[in-house]
């Protein structure tokens, strides 16, 4: 693993910067996200934000965006399925408790469907590789979840158009993260299609 600290604000920033280089795409792959998650709920959210990942990780990687890189994390559809859902049950749990042990929770599983795709990892080590890699700066990591849950509440209050921004600035900080504490597996993501948004 890359040695990095914990920098929450200089990796939001690096993912405005990632997103603003292609904001159209970006907003596009959100809009359509988000509207397979307004039908399909949480079936779909878990591959759908798996394939959020895949699409600035291909920006990252590659300087190009894939819209249907969106929809190739439904490659492993069981997979973030389960992580989609776990992760829902361990926040839930932790609401339950209080809103501390929620935010742990959130911050815990910040990488999870990074490293399912990025590594390739079935869901409960992908799970576990990202809890290992935020344990070693839990409270650094818990300000990192933080900001990008104020970041997508503002989004929200704009209407809920501002999610469309701050949804893709979120994954692609959370991306930026990755690649600075892990480092990307040089291996170019594979799309669904040949449909490629230039």
């Amino acid at each position: 693993m890359v040695n990095a600290a914990v920098t929450p604000g200089r990796w939001i920033g690096m993912g405005w910067r990632i997103v603003k280089a292609d904001i159209g795409n970006f907003v596009l792959i959100a809009l359509v996200a988000v509207a397979l998650v307004s039908v399909g709920a949480f079936v779909v959210a878990g591959p759908l934000a798996s394939g959020m990942f895949l699409a600035v990780r291909r920006r990252m990687l590659e300087g190009r965006t894939d819209l249907m890189d969106l929809f190739a994390g439904f490659g492993k559809f069981v997979d973030a399925f389960l992580v989609h859902i776990l992760v829902a049950a361990f926040t839930l749990a932790g609401l339950v408790l209080c809103v501390f042990p929620a935010l742990i929770v959130t911050a815990l599983y910040l990488f999870s469907y990074i490293f399912l795709e990025d590594r390739n990892l079935p869901f409960w080590d992908a799970m576990e590789a990202s809890r290992k890699l935020v344990l070693k700066d839990l409270l650094g990591y818990m300000l990192f979840a933080v900001l990008l849950l104020l970041l997508n509440f503002v989004g929200l209050l704009l209407l809920g158009v501002g999610l469309l921004i701050t949804i893709p600035v979120s994954a692609a900080a959370i991306a930026a993260a990755y690649e600075e504490t892990v480092g990307f597996h040089r291996r170019p993501a594979q799309a669904s299609g040949p449909v490629v948004i230039e």
